[in-house]
């Protein structure tokens, strides 16, 4: 039976799956905005313009109201909407993965004062704001109802299927987000750590080292597509 992956505060994946990816903090360096209000988004995944708000509403996606952004506290700049608007669109993703089971959240229930697993079910629903700095599942219905709190992720971990191979181009895809949000070990470590990994996730009992090795390389030296082993020439047969 695979190993239970280990489970992350709710904040740290956000900011790694949504604040901290190029999409975002490639705007940083453009942003003429207070280096505060900077820091608090670029580094902390604050709501820019608003103080210390990192409430979501999951039925409204609004990176910033229409208009002269005239309900936004402390104007922004043209470079802060953009990056906010490519965090907002990370977030829709983020929440999708939790939505279809990609994600699982882990919460203590208010009531029972029990820990479990959310169904996933739950983050389709109406009326939801999430607390992501304090891992906080709220429902807005006559006032802010907790549903669950100090939530928890961790990735679902594929049923082992035996004879099943190594889909490396969905590994690609993984360790490529993983980059973006600066989540990989120094590369010297990276081998070891990715072993076990890649056997979790795809049930099998060896990975070939060479293409490893391989895309281990294309992944320090910042390549974007995944290399692919060169074919091999088939000998010319003598006339």
């Amino acid at each position: 039976m695979a190993a239970r992956r280990s489970a992350q505060p709710l904040y740290g994946v956000y900011l790694a799956r949504v604040i901290k990816i190029q999409a975002v903090q490639c705007h940083r360096a453009a942003a003429t905005d207070d280096s505060i209000e900077k820091f608090l988004f670029f580094d902390a995944g604050c709501r820019p313009g608003l103080p210390a708000h990192f409430q979501w509403n999951l039925d409204t996606w609004d990176a910033f109201p229409p208009g002269p952004f005239a309900s936004v506290i402390t104007p922004v700049s043209v470079p802060m909407q953009r990056a906010w608007n490519a965090a907002v669109a990370a977030f829709k993703e983020f929440i999708k993965a939790l939505a279809n089971g990609e994600l699982i959240a882990n919460g203590l229930h208010p009531v029972s004062g029990v820990r479990s697993d959310l169904d996933p079910a739950e983050w389709t629903c109406a009326g939801l704001t999430l607390d992501v700095r304090n891992g906080v599942l709220y429902e807005e219905s006559g006032g802010k109802h907790v549903l669950w709190s100090a939530i928890t992720l961790r990735e679902a971990v594929p049923e082992p299927q035996l004879g099943k191979r190594i889909d490396w181009d969905d590994w690609w895809k993984h360790e490529i987000a993983r980059r973006q949000g600066g989540l990989l070990p120094n590369e010297k470590d990276y081998s070891r750590e990715a072993e076990p990994l890649i056997k979790e996730r795809y049930g099998v009992t060896s990975v070939p080292p060479t293409e490893l090795r391989r895309l281990k390389a294309a992944l320090y030296r910042g390549d974007s597509e995944r290399p692919k082993r060169a074919k091999r020439k088939q000998p010319k047969l003598m006339g």
